[in-house]
């Protein structure tokens, strides 16, 4: 990462600008005045089990790091300490915890879920940790994200949480469209590209950005979708989560918006 954004709002609209990195702060392209805000307060940095590139950025101080489950282990392998550790431990062996649900069937999960207030606490390795009884309806990223809530941070940063099982991959689209929904913010970070859910706003992107850019509807439907300054152009038009209408838009060396009226958007974009 080597740079963070800064920002002005006109009309409404947030205006994303590119500077220098201060204190480790991602270069996410997706800033306004209310996540620079939440940002400042401290993030909440999830480092998943799946494919990990390293990390994109370095904990700040006032950051609160969760490693999901086996996520521990691609903390461990760049030297980083996470404060809490919260899993059920089906892809990472924790002595004396079982992982798995066993020979069991016909479970309800939503009158059977454990939840975050019960969770058993252990220590691992020193740190504070939290088990999941793998009796669960929230998955291991989801449960860290509302730790994280409950903490009161509201700008998460959700790593290692791509490739492997693409149900995990999906899962963790659908917890940036619960943050979203909360009104926070949500990114998720792949190798090359990074995603964020956008609830019912515009965003600005400088002129300076390059690559590929992708809109898609979270929602069922998104209405009042308008896209300015890409390569295609779109204006107040209905995006649907059955068709793939907003794949693969490109940059291109113009101030550019995208904006939704009514419904949740994933915005997919380069970033290195």
């Amino acid at each position: 990462m080597t740079g963070e954004q800064q920002i002005s709002m006109q009309d409404g609209r947030v205006d994303e600008r590119e500077t220098r990195t201060q204190g480790g702060r991602p270069q996410t392209l997706f800033w306004d005045e209310s996540v620079d805000d939440d940002e400042k307060r401290g993030r909440c940095i999830i480092v998943g089990a799946g494919d990990f590139f390293g990390m994109p950025f370095q904990p700040a101080e006032e950051d609160y790091v969760i490693a999901a489950d086996a996520g521990y282990e691609n903390l461990k392998a760049v030297g980083i300490v996470p404060d809490l550790v919260v899993g059920d431990f089906d892809s990472m062996e924790v002595e004396g915890v079982k992982g798995v649900t066993g020979p069991v069937k016909d479970l309800d999960i939503f009158a059977d879920a454990e939840y975050i207030h019960h969770l058993q606490r252990i220590e691992l390795d020193g740190v504070e940790t939290r088990v999941i009884d793998p009796i669960k309806n929230d998955p291991d990223m989801l449960a860290c994200v509302r730790i994280g809530m409950e903490r009161g941070f509201r700008s998460f940063h959700l790593i290692g949480g791509t490739g492997k099982r693409i149900d995990h991959s999906i899962a963790n689209l659908q917890v940036l469209g619960f943050l979203a929904q909360q009104g926070m913010h949500g990114y998720l970070y792949g190798e090359h590209q990074l995603v964020r859910a956008i609830r019912n706003e515009s965003v600005s992107f400088p002129k300076e950005m390059q690559g590929y850019f992708s809109a898609l509807s979270l929602s069922d439907e998104c209405h009042g979708v308008t896209e300015r300054g890409f390569k295609y152009i779109v204006t107040d038009v209905t995006l649907s989560n059955m068709m793939p209408t907003g794949l693969s838009n490109e940059f291109v060396g113009t101030e550019a918006e995208i904006s939704v009226k009514d419904g949740t958007l994933l915005l997919i974009y380069d970033w290195k």
